[in-house]
């Protein structure tokens, strides 16, 4: 099997994306960015998004943790009372469905 690459026109292509990727302003390293636009080297840039995601992340892991915490307190103190029915309902859906158990709300 042989597979043949084409790269007519995306010398130009590449030369117009450059100069927009060259004029952004990076904090600490905005000279790093221009020398590999000009020595053709890959780049990537990554948009906030990543971040905002890993921000959403912890901040879910952080509510998670605080709730396991007050359940655990209030069962501690021997005033826990579960939903018998809504446990067994959430237990059978879950092992109909193959996944793991979620609370609802």
């Amino acid at each position: 099997m042989s597979m043949r690459i084409q790269n007519d026109g995306i010398a130009g292509i590449a030369t117009s994306l450059a100069a927009p990727v060259e004029s952004a302003t990076h904090p600490g390293g905005s000279s790093q960015v221009d020398s590999a636009a000009n020595s053709g080297a890959d780049q990537v840039a990554i948009s906030s998004l990543s971040g905002n995601i890993a921000a959403s992340a912890a901040a879910l892991a952080g509510q998670h943790a605080a709730r396991v915490n007050q359940l655990a307190a209030v069962y501690a103190s021997g005033a826990y009372q579960a939903d018998s029915l809504q446990t067994s309902r959430a237990l059978v859906s879950a092992a109909l469905a193959g996944g793991s158990v979620e609370e609802d709300g």
